[in-house]
């Protein structure tokens, strides 16, 4: 009886309440989008991400369940009431359309199919009905005009999204580098805002031509600017390439491509004049006979439309990317008025001090920087750790419901962790030995091998030893080295000579360096295979570590400490390769057995040469790193971007200004001067004092 009482009251609330939920969740959802949107270039955090997904989701469900109940509903109590609702639908398109900084989640999305294409089109054909039919018809008066306003900016903003995924780096719209661009001042690179310049800039040489064609052109005249990038010192040189990293992620995953033309600003000037407006007329209209509810999310959409509208203008003016507008039409009107007296720099100086980071006592220009967040997997640590029950619980819930992607996300989750300072300034410091200096890498050592040059340097180490060796393939190769690392490092005498008190300073920074590259490679073997050239070899890694556990489980009960485990593993592993026992006990832990022959010879070195071991077993993982980041798809690339970015990115970017196709084989010769016809030498001076402001 109960039962029979509650159903009937629940059907005629959601009667009552769906168009009024749906639309309150679709503005709550845009809202949160624009949120979640700001964190995603520089937040590797899988929770952030699931959030976002999920927002994107119920945004899309939301408003077109809301447009669908609009467009077939014709009750009502009252047709004031009908026609206010119906007010409404040119706002759930405008949600639909998405904020600025977002336009599509994967990459996968700017893969604009017909049937897609027309989902979107009857998406807004329904909006232009509803406003049609329910107000049009009805001679609502001034509310016809509110609504015709609102309808002819959401369908703009609606089909904006679609000419974003439309334009975006992988269909080529934005190939063109920038002509009679003046010269850049790296004289402003030691801050963030000099960095951001002097990336936007550049990006179109050398980001988005690195995604699709060369980035390298031998007779550019922006080769010189290249260059000099690359001989900034290791943290201006990483703030201008992780820079680009998140301009090229503006033009993959964000409305850049159509915010920062000549029409999406002249939208955006007008789009708070026009909502100003349609609130004005609203306020003309007459409600009575109108619930209250309606009436409050009435206001609710109207007033958050406005804001939002200023706040995209406001962010489009104050963006380095109408720096680069500008600049791009260098000696024009519009160029000198706005740019070069100095006008916009002020106005970008006063927008920054409204930022929201400002308020927390951050850089506002921290947001284009690169999270420094790795992913760490080391091998022995993960066969002798004993999982928790909860990880086991959940583990095998995944299993049983094919949840096994979640729960790799929960994996990659717990391997994050910080870059450590010193580490970054090592890796970038050697990387741009390799790739200039008195004698740097030919393309055949960076394409080719993955640390076999770093070790025929040092043949001399070696005299009367045996040289050490390298798998077949790069994934193989990543998995032995890994192992024979963590054996060199971890076995017991050899940490006394590595780690003990006589060891040097920067001979400690090196090993820091070893064990950060190691497992940072090894985790992308393990949860980012997609990222890493050559197929993936998961039964490899699979027999590897049933072998590794194989061998731990005797020591577990002595030892409960995990890096004591980890420790007598790495010994017990050297001592029975030593005592050839451990190749002859299981076939499948072939790898384990050249992983510890290898260490053994890299410990056969005299102890006097220590250091330039560990030297050189930190080039080898260097080497691998460079060899990771230049081989690994383009498209693997652009698709991490969107979840925090990847080291190796980076790491390819670096590259890219150094001259991927041209690097160790043809001599550089600058040009005395770009070619700049357009620009006279009094406009070239005001260019520099613009920047300088």
């Amino acid at each position: 009886m109960a039962t029979e009482m509650w159903l009937p009251r629940a059907v005629d609330f959601w009667n009552e309440w769906a168009i009024r939920i749906a639309t309150s969740a679709s503005l709550a959802t845009h809202v949160l989008l624009i949120v979640l949107a700001g964190t995603r270039w520089h937040s590797a955090r899988p929770e952030l991400t699931f959030a976002l997904w999920l927002t994107y989701q119920v945004l899309d469900k939301a408003g077109s369940y809301a447009l669908a109940h609009l467009s077939l509903d014709t009750t009502g109590p009252s047709d004031k009431e009908q026609i206010m609702v119906a007010f409404w639908a040119p706002f759930l398109l405008l949600h639909l359309g998405g904020p600025d900084n977002v336009s599509v989640y994967s990459l996968d999305d700017d893969k604009l199919s017909w049937r897609k294409f027309f989902g979107s089109l009857w998406k807004a054909i329904g909006a232009v009905y509803i406003v049609f039919t329910k107000i049009f018809l009805a001679n609502s008066g001034p509310l016809s005009l509110a609504s015709m306003i609102m309808i002819n900016i959401g369908m703009f903003r609606f089909f904006e999204m679609a000419v974003a995924i439309l334009r975006s780096l992988r269909k080529k719209a934005w190939a063109s580098s920038n002509k009679n661009q003046p010269p850049v001042d790296f004289s402003i690179s030691h801050c963030n805002e000099g960095a951001l310049k002097i990336a936007q800039g550049q990006w179109q040489f050398c980001g988005c031509r690195a995604l699709f064609d060369s980035s390298v052109e031998l007779n550019s005249p922006n080769l010189e600017t290249s260059r000099k990038i690359f001989n900034l010192g290791w943290k201006d040189m990483c703030k201008v390439v992780e820079i680009e990293a998140s301009l090229i992620y503006d033009m993959l995953y964000t409305k850049a491509s159509v915010v920062y033309t000549i029409g999406g600003y002249f939208h955006r000037f007008i789009s708070p004049i026009a909502t100003s407006a349609a609130i004005f007329l609203f306020s003309q209209y007459p409600k009575n006979n109108v619930e209250r509810p309606d009436l409050i999310i009435t206001y609710m959409v109207l007033v958050f439309a406005l804001v939002l509208d200023v706040m995209w203008l406001v962010m489009a003016l104050a963006s380095t990317w109408t720096y680069g507008f500008l600049m791009a039409r260098s000696g024009t009107w519009l160029h000198h008025k706005i740019l070069c007296s100095g006008w916009w720099c002020c106005f970008r100086r006063y927008a920054m001090c409204l930022h929201p980071c400002q308020l927390l006592g951050k850089d506002p220009g921290n947001y284009r920087m690169w999270s420094d967040t790795v992913g760490r997997f080391n091998m022995l640590h993960e066969c002798t750790r004993t999982p928790g029950l909860i990880e086991r619980l959940c583990g095998g819930l995944a299993t049983i419901l094919g949840l096994a992607d979640i729960s790799k996300e929960y994996r990659i989750w717990k391997c994050m962790s910080q870059l450590p300072p010193g580490v970054k300034e090592l890796v970038f410091e050697r990387i741009k030995q390799r790739l200039s200096g008195t004698n740097p890498y030919s393309m055949k050592d960076l394409r080719a091998l993955w640390g076999k040059e770093a070790v025929n340097r040092c043949k001399k180490m070696f005299d009367g030893l045996m040289l050490p060796y390298f798998g077949n393939e790069f994934q193989e190769d990543i998995l032995l080295w890994h192992i024979a690392t963590a054996i060199y490092l971890w076995s017991g005498n050899q940490q006394q000579l590595i780690r003990g008190a006589n060891a040097a300073t920067t001979q400690l920074k090196h090993v820091k360096a070893i064990e950060v590259l190691s497992e940072y490679l090894m985790f992308l073997v393990i949860l980012r295979p997609h990222m890493l050239p050559d197929p993936a070899l998961g039964k490899l890694c699979e027999v590897t570590m049933k072998a590794l556990r194989d061998e731990s489980i005797k020591d577990k009960e002595n030892n409960p400490g995990c890096a004591a485990r980890k420790q007598k593993l790495a010994e017990i592993l050297h001592s029975k390769e030593k005592s050839d026992k451990l190749m002859n006990s299981d076939a499948n832990r072939c790898l384990v057995s050249d992983a510890a022959r290898l260490a053994i010879a890299l410990q056969e070195v005299k102890a006097a040469q220590v250091k330039d071991v560990v030297e050189l077993i930190f080039d080898v993982w260097v080497d691998k790193l460079l060899y990771a980041a230049i081989r690994c798809s383009r498209e693997s690339h652009a698709r991490q971007l969107g979840r925090g970015g990847e080291l190796i990115t980076i790491v390819w970017i670096v590259a890219e200004h150094a001259g991927l196709f041209r690097i160790g084989e043809t001599s550089y010769k600058p040009t005395k001067k770009p070619p700049n016809n357009d620009i006279d030498d009094n406009s070239e001076k005001t260019f520099q004092k613009a920047r300088n402001c």
